[in-house]
């Protein structure tokens, strides 16, 4: 009886510790923090299907580089036609990025953007080209169909 004692009180004494671990664990700061962040404000110029330009001054771009979405560029507030009828914040998860000293290099094709809540596979990021240096962002790419371009210093 006495080792069934010892025994029931050694497995709570262990479920306790094992609660207090799982509840530490919680004030820890999470693997999937920003790791870098910075702002970019700009001009974006979009290649519309009728062979004109729509540009929008002073577009806000954020970009982030996180553990789970690696690099992650974020057009603030933006429109992509002057028929569009509200602006929204476009994210593209997982660009291809190489660091070599205070140059960013960012790359990348397939990749379908984020908006609104959701993804947004008819307007997948194709040919994306770009560099961050000197406080500058210069990103080009296709949105679904539509070459578009931002130029930009940093905020």
């Amino acid at each position: 009886m006495k080792h069934l004692k010892f025994m029931t009180a050694l497995l709570a004494a262990g479920m306790l510790f094992a609660a207090c671990d799982k509840n530490d664990d919680k004030n820890e700061t999470p693997e999937n923090e920003t790791v870098t962040n910075d702002s970019f404000v700009g001009t974006l110029i979009v290649n519309l299907t009728d062979g004109t330009d729509y540009t929008q001054e002073d577009v806000l771009v954020d970009y982030a580089i996180t553990d789970t979405a690696g690099f992650v560029l974020t057009f603030n507030q933006v429109s992509f036609s002057p028929k569009m009828p509200m602006k929204l914040d476009m994210s593209i998860p997982n660009v291809s990025y190489v660091i070599a000293g205070s140059e960013i290099t960012l790359a990348g094709d397939g990749i379908v953007p984020l908006a609104m809540g959701g993804e947004f596979p008819k307007y997948t990021i194709t040919k994306l080209t770009g560099t961050i240096v000197d406080g500058t962002m210069s990103v080009s790419m296709n949105c679904g169909s539509s070459p578009m371009k931002f130029s930009g210093k940093k905020k």
